[in-house]
């Protein structure tokens, strides 16, 4: 039994490829269900920023790809190749992988606190929609255990820097002072609520939010001292607003070419700020060329990712060092999960050889008193658990695999031909 994980993410894919693979909501509820048709056991974790597939297999390479010909037939029904985009580790290298990305220093703000969130969700979600098996669930629990200790126990969750608050920071990095500019923030999920809270934080002159639910719309403006805009008016919005922050979840554009240009019309050539941090993305990246119009995305954020990272370096070390101690813990438990089947074979045959040799000696003494022969037996079952104890740790050991592989063949487990 092995572990693969295949993915892609921020360091390997652009925007327009990691959009294509983003599933949430009921997309990710769907293509779990059809996930489970083409693996026995296995979880899609998927956020802003990276889609990745844990399975349990037998056979790594078969399960590449049959992995790699389900993400392709949710990419793109033209068989783009998306074999260039990806990554793959297999067994520990995928559990620590994992686990680093649970305990933020994989994401693209190292120490961002929304991934533990994400990572247990995509948890939840896979136990309702399709049962991701015994191993899964555990390396998912084990996953949130060493993202939960890194937080605690590290500097790295102290002070983190949210995508949220990055994105508040590289607008007004581009805009400048925002005390004067009319501000549209379009998508009051939990993203656009904690951008609302950072751009409202930096100081913005008015802040006009929309959201396809006008009450969702009129809650958080009322939270952040702004105006709810009803969604249909947005390009009435938009012609007076300076800069447009897009974060919703849906799946098409929400600002196209054509209606843009419509707006840009009334606007009197002004300068537009348009910011996009959804995924996939909110604005048609064709409105980049239009005139007036500067447009970025989450891949543009660069420059403060970096100097998050530099800042975060001794934290990562520490972080570093407790997800070793957690990853040693559950190949531990993984190691153990191959010595199942043995110890019950080895069970099944001693207690089988014991029922029979204790029914001939019991036939030889055929004067025995209930409680003698009570305590025959109980002898006999004292005897057997002793002389299991020593072979069953044994194969325990995760140190000596060699012993489970011995004893495989001494009881024709997973050997062709014979019992498994």
């Amino acid at each position: 039994m092995r572990i693969l994980l295949m993915g892609l993410n921020h360091k390997t894919a652009p925007l327009e490829i990691r959009e294509k693979l983003s599933f949430s909501g009921e997309g990710l509820t769907q293509a779990l269900t059809e996930f489970r048709s083409y693996v026995p056991q296995g979880i899609i974790l998927s956020t802003c920023n990276r889609t990745e597939a844990y399975v349990v297999t037998d056979s790594i390479e078969e399960t590449r790809t049959t992995v790699l010909k389900f993400l392709s037939g949710f990419y793109d029904r033209d068989q783009f190749n998306l074999w260039p985009y990806l990554y793959s580790s297999v067994d520990m290298d995928a559990v620590r992988h994992l686990f680093g990305v649970a305990s933020g220093l994989d994401s693209m703000i190292i120490g961002e606190p929304q991934i533990l969130g994400q990572v247990r969700q995509a948890l939840t979600v896979a136990s309702r929609s399709n049962k991701p098996g015994l191993t899964i669930s555990r390396l998912f629990h084990y996953a949130l255990r060493a993202g939960r200790r890194v937080r605690d126990e590290t500097s790295i969750g102290r002070h983190s820097l949210s995508v949220s608050f990055a994105g508040a920071k590289f607008t007004e990095s581009i805009v400048g002072d925002l005390s004067n500019s009319t501000v549209l923030l379009v998508g009051t999920g939990e993203v656009g609520r904690a951008i609302g809270r950072a751009i409202s934080s930096l100081g913005v002159g008015k802040l006009n939010v929309s959201n396809r639910t006008l009450a969702r719309s009129k809650e958080t403006a009322e939270e952040l001292n702004g105006s709810s805009i009803p969604f249909e008016k947005i390009w009435d919005a938009l012609i007076d607003a300076d800069v447009v922050i897009c974060s919703t979840n849906s799946p098409g554009h929400v600002f196209s070419k054509r209606n843009m240009v419509e707006s840009l019309t009334k606007r009197n050539n002004r300068p537009l700020f348009v910011f996009d941090l959804a995924v996939p993305r909110d604005v048609d990246p064709a409105i980049a060329k239009l005139d007036n119009v500067q447009l970025y995305n989450l891949d543009d954020l660069q420059n403060i990712v970096e100097q998050n990272r530099l800042n975060r370096q001794d934290s990562v070390c520490e972080a570093e060092f407790i997800i070793n101690e957690e990853v040693d813990r559950f190949d531990r438990w993984f190691s153990s999960l191959e010595a199942i089947p043995v110890i019950k074979r080895m069970k099944e045959e001693i207690e089988t050889i014991r029922k029979t040799e204790l029914e001939k000696a019991l036939l030889r003494l055929p004067n025995l008193s209930f409680e003698e022969t009570r305590i025959i037996e109980r002898l006999s079952l004292s005897i057997v658990d002793k002389f299991m104890h020593k072979p069953i740790a044994a194969l325990k050991d995760p140190i000596n695999p060699l012993h489970v592989e011995i004893m495989k063949k001494v009881y024709g487990i997973g050997v062709e031909g014979q019992d498994e």
